[in-house]
């Protein structure tokens, strides 16, 4: 029963990452770049392997960054320069895979024809209308909306 709780646990610490605003901006920009990999992209089983494994370290420093600060902030609630030096470091953590992801994107998804196979597919006026709707709208539910009931959520607590 141990070992299921700690599913429990971890689930519970993934909606509560979710909350941040840098860790849905960084799950919704994945899940485009896996969509555009999908769409554009003839990537082999190995290269979709380091892609996943990729965004996976990005959300998971995040996940990291996101702990550390919070801890940071519950341990010591005054300025204290040791304590914004250690979240300053945790910050820099996220930032250094996320630049890193960008080059290993470019790498992987880079190819011979790619920007040719994206004008075929927007050059339908219809087309390119509908998928700039259909990426607002993403943007909108899972990034504007949340950030709204979460800052709804915390002025009611006031």
């Amino acid at each position: 029963m141990k070992f299921f709780k700690s599913f429990y646990y971890a689930g519970r610490g993934v909606l509560e990452i979710a909350s941040g605003l840098n860790f849905r901006i960084m799950l919704f920009i994945g899940g485009l770049v896996a969509l555009f990999a999908r769409m554009f992209c003839y990537l082999t089983d190995a290269k979709w392997g380091v892609l996943l494994l990729t965004m996976g370290a990005v959300l998971s420093v995040e996940a990291l960054n996101t702990a550390i600060e919070r801890l940071a902030n519950k341990v010591c609630r005054e300025k204290d320069e040791l304590i914004q030096n250690v979240k300053d470091c945790a910050a820099g953590a996220s930032l250094i895979i996320s630049v890193m992801s960008v080059f290993v994107g470019i790498k992987i998804l880079w190819s011979d024809g790619l920007f040719g196979r994206v004008a075929r597919f927007f050059s339908d006026p219809i087309r390119a209308l509908l998928a700039v709707v259909i990426v607002a709208a993403a943007f909108v539910i899972f990034i504007v909306v949340p950030e709204i009931m979460i800052k709804k959520d915390n002025s009611d607590d006031e």
